[in-house]
């Protein structure tokens, strides 16, 4: 297969408002800037593919370009779904027969993981790996780049699998551990300070104390 892989990333001063009252706005940039340079760096790793970001943000694009990875700025603004076609439109224009994209939220992704998402079945065409609740998409593999609508947000695994059943399209959901904690809410940060992948991510929640912070609020799992 000849794949593109296609990281959307949301304006540093935009991203995790959910993490509202957990974090500051400029600590919530920290964070999101933290995670963005991990997934980046990671993809960065990939070999024999194509690499791309995708943001309306001039920072986060200049930090792709200094990881080798092609910037694509997002005329649209309208969300993950219209950021992540910019990029599987890119791709394809440039001759890749297949794309994946990842969030740049989820900075435990291992090396493996990403390759296994690239190389998994190639005969299958829709290829999705869910989020810890099964609820989110956080891994995306097409073939080709087109293969269905992208229905990123609210239910959007389940959104995703209706899409290649109405498009008549080979799908798999494809659990991968280092893709499964993305972080969005308190809940999830919680989930990853227990975790504690070796990141840039985990070390800016570590000098923001965030363990100390998250006693205040109620867990929904243990």
């Amino acid at each position: 297969m000849n794949i593109g892989i296609v990281v959307p990333i949301k304006a540093f001063g935009a991203a995790k408002h959910r993490l509202d009252g957990l974090l500051e706005r400029a600590e919530r940039v920290q964070l999101a800037r933290a995670m963005a340079e991990d997934v980046l760096e990671m993809v960065a790793r990939v070999e024999g593919v194509g690499h791309f970001a995708v943001s309306e943000d001039p920072e986060a694009l200049a930090l792709a370009t200094r990881y080798g990875i092609e910037p694509i700025e997002d005329r649209a603004v309208q969300g993950q779904s219209a950021a992540v076609r910019q990029g599987f439109d890119a791709a394809w224009d440039r001759g890749f027969s297949a794309a994946v994209t990842i969030p740049g939220d989820v900075p435990g992704v291992s090396l493996d993981d990403l390759q296994t998402l690239c190389t998994y079945r190639p005969e299958v065409e829709v290829v999705l790996v869910p989020d810890r609740d099964r609820l989110g998409t956080n891994g995306l593999r097409l073939i080709p780049p087109h293969a269905i609508a992208l229905r990123f947000g609210e239910d959007s695994l389940r959104l995703h699998q209706d899409e290649a059943a109405r498009s008549g399209r080979s799908m798999v959901v494809l659990p991968l551990p280092t893709l499964a904690v993305d972080l969005d809410r308190p809940e999830d940060v919680a989930a990853y300070l227990r975790w504690a992948p070796a990141t840039r991510a985990l070390q800016v929640l570590g000098d923001l104390k965030i363990g100390d912070r998250l006693l205040a609020f109620p867990q929904r799992r243990a």
